[in-house]
């Protein structure tokens, strides 16, 4: 059973012509950029707590834990001023949020190339299926244009298959993404109202 699917899938493979090389390099490279994404994500599940779990946090800093207690005493520690308090989450904000970013962009940058490449395959393809119509004489013609069918519909169904599932995971990671936003909004609009009061500067 396992020979047959092998050899199967190792006959698909070389229908999809020299291009198919490059698409599997390119799937290495977008699936190896996801997985960045999600175990950076996964790192900072705990900061997906309900506001009710962590508000109480902000008032005793020192009763905080984890990630988020260290958050939130780096937001607090030695701040006089309103301007300092805001420049303390700009930081986090930079520290935690830019680099996902950065990994997103880059994530959607190579997805989007899946397809072109698939895309380039079908044109290639289809060259040598013309090339095949214009050989009138012989069964090499018959085998051009199969073999020109073929890797025009295998690298094309490659890229989608490539990309699809990938969009997939990039749409869920972007949503985690603006939840992550969320939570530093409610934690920094917490924190100024806990200094509310306590004489701060501008």
């Amino acid at each position: 059973m396992w020979d047959t699917l092998n050899e199967t899938v190792f006959n698909t493979w070389i229908s999809g012509g020299p291009l198919m090389i490059g698409l599997a390099a390119l799937a290495l490279v977008i699936y190896g950029s996801i997985l960045q994404v999600m175990i950076y994500l996964q790192r900072l599940k705990e900061l997906s707590k309900d506001v009710n779990e962590w508000s109480h946090w902000v008032e005793q800093p020192s009763e905080a834990s984890g990630l988020l207690g260290n958050m939130i005493r780096y937001t607090q520690r030695d701040v006089d001023s309103y301007k300092e308090l805001s420049f303390r989450f700009l930081m986090l904000h930079r520290r935690i949020i830019q680099p996902l970013d950065r990994q997103i962009r880059f994530s959607t940058t190579i997805v989007s190339a899946a397809p072109l490449l698939g895309l380039l395959g079908t044109v290639v393809g289809m060259l040598a299926t013309f090339l095949g119509l214009s050989v009138s004489y012989g069964g090499n013609s018959l085998d051009l244009v199969a073999g020109g069918i073929s890797e025009a519909l295998i690298t094309t169904q490659t890229g989608l298959m490539l990309a699809i599932p990938a969009m997939f995971f990039l749409t869920s990671a972007r949503a985690q993404r603006q939840n992550l936003q969320q939570f530093l909004t409610q934690l920094e609009a917490r924190t100024l109202k806990q200094f509310e009061g306590k004489g701060f500067k501008g």
